[in-house]
């Protein structure tokens, strides 16, 4: 199978990451009944509660226990950095950043880390091979390390605790939840459990939004996948944990009925399975969104005879984000970058719904 899937970095792995589609797990406050006193002092009392220290937090490597408020805070792979910044404290060590700037960092953590008064952090090294600099980590002095949308091993993980108390994937590698489970699993370690549902309840209010205001994604089917290059044979598409997806969902669309079918071709622990070209028009969308990696990626694409038919493609049914920014801001979707991102794809999208198909130029 031939897919291109650009890289990203994470403690002992390389990660083969690609490009967009979205979050989706809208979770549900509970409303108590029976007692008169205010739902707001509840949530205050449960935050002030769950602040107290030590926490513990299990996940895919077992347990880990913080026993006092963090400080200094070092963050790897995707979104955990938003989640720490977002929540208050600037990390001192973080992975760079693909569609990042020239120093690594994205606009929406940069423009946070300067509200904050920074200084910016340091950013993680790593081996040819995607080897974790372990003395580097060491050297920031964390109290706290955080890779949630990662890939840490079973002995990164180890020596990582021994530096600080560490908190990885909940389950299993390159799934770090939901972005509010992770937002709610990072600040339950920063002890910042209060702030963080305001954080989570304002963005959940955002994608509420997109979806009352553009009725027409409401049910919408799509699959989300790679743009082709040349010898492609077959189309990268994304399962429906991955975080691309689950933001698309979050906005109203459903995930292929077809899935089952993408699943099937999946192998170890990968979040993307592929489809044949010759078999692509089994696969059931009223939309498609791609990630391209590169303005010649999208011209290619539509003149494949085989990709060019496939019915969300032949009706210009289709988005192309191009820009790796906006695909950084959608493929790792969290408390920060999915505001930053939507005053831009929303317009994508709803091209893509409305049948003039968009190309990404421009975005």
């Amino acid at each position: 199978m031939s897919i291109s899937i650009p890289a990203g970095r994470g403690p002992g792995a390389v990660a083969r990451l690609v490009a967009l589609v979205i979050a989706a797990v809208v979770v549900l406050a509970g409303c108590g009944s029976g007692t008169s006193e205010p739902a707001t002092a509840k949530a205050a009392k449960a935050g002030a509660a769950s602040d107290s220290f030590p926490v513990s937090i299990k996940h895919g490597h077992g347990t880990t226990t913080v026993k006092e408020k963090p400080k200094r805070i070092v963050a790897v792979s995707w979104m955990s950095l938003d989640v720490v910044a977002a929540l208050g404290t600037v990390p001192v060590g973080v992975d760079e950043q693909w569609g990042g700037d020239k120093q690594g960092h994205t606009p929406w953590f940069r423009s946070t880390v300067e509200k904050l008064g920074g200084p910016l952090p340091e950013t993680l090294n790593y081996g040819d091979a995607g080897e974790t600099d372990f003395e580097q980590i060491l050297s920031l002095k964390p109290d706290l390390i955080v890779g949630l949308y990662s890939g840490i091993t079973d002995v990164d993980y180890k020596r990582l605790s021994e530096i600080a108390p560490t908190v990885p994937y909940l389950e299993k590698p390159w799934d770090g939840g939901t972005w509010q489970e992770m937002t709610r699993t990072i600040a339950k370690a920063m002890g910042e459990t209060e702030k963080a549902e305001g954080i989570v309840t304002d963005v959940e209010g955002r994608l509420a939004t997109v979806a009352e205001e553009h009725p027409e994604f409401t049910d919408k089917t799509f699959a989300y996948g790679v743009a082709l290059t040349p010898g492609s044979t077959d189309v990268g598409l994304y399962l429906n944990y991955d975080a691309r997806v689950r933001l698309l969902t979050e906005m109203g669309f459903k995930n292929t009925p077809s899935m089952e079918t993408i699943a099937s071709t999946v192998k170890g622990t990968n979040w993307y399975g592929g489809i044949s070209l010759e078999k692509l028009d089994t696969i059931e969308a009223d939309i498609f969104v791609g990630w391209a990696n590169g303005s010649a990626e999208v011209p290619y694409s539509l003149k494949d005879p085989l990709f060019s038919r496939w019915k969300p493609i032949a009706g210009k049914n289709y988005a192309f984000v191009q820009d790796a920014a906006l695909g950084m801001a959608t493929s790792g979707p969290s408390v920060l970058s999915i505001p930053w991102a939507m005053e831009r794809y929303v317009p994508m999208l709803a091209d893509a719904v409305s049948g003039k198909g968009n190309t990404g130029e421009g975005s």
